[in-house]
């Protein structure tokens, strides 16, 4: 039987993919936004494509990441600029055009559906 791997939808392009593919960004106990590369901090969490053009897609609409974190206040705008300045060093490649182009990828419930069915 094949290891579970999580699967995570990314708010910039709304695709799903494995956890580890992914950036999660937090809303800290304390109320600040921050990048957690290693995700493991506590907090409410939402995930992204570490790619310039979910990310930044994110950025110019903050309402998005807003809403995915639960915030009722605005994003801090020392968060947005260290978030914007993390961005940068993404590549500037869609994700739609690298590994994930022409793969359909389906969410956890319906792969083990499929594989099922197969048996």
């Amino acid at each position: 039987m094949p290891k579970h791997i999580p699967q995570r939808t990314c708010i910039g392009c709304r695709t799903v993919q494995s956890k580890r593919e992914l950036l999660r960004i937090v809303r800290t106990p304390d109320g600040h936004v921050v990048a957690d590369p290693t995700g493991k901090k506590n907090g409410r969490g939402t995930y992204v494509h570490k790619t310039r053009e979910c990310f930044e897609n994110i950025l110019h609409a903050p309402g998005k990441l807003q809403h995915a974190l639960k915030l009722e206040t605005r994003i801090a705008p020392e968060d947005l600029n260290a978030l914007m300045e993390l961005a940068k060093t993404f590549p500037a490649t869609d994700a739609m055009e690298t590994e994930m182009k022409g793969t359909i990828i389906e969410p956890r419930r319906a792969h083990t559906q499929a594989t099922q069915q197969q048996k």
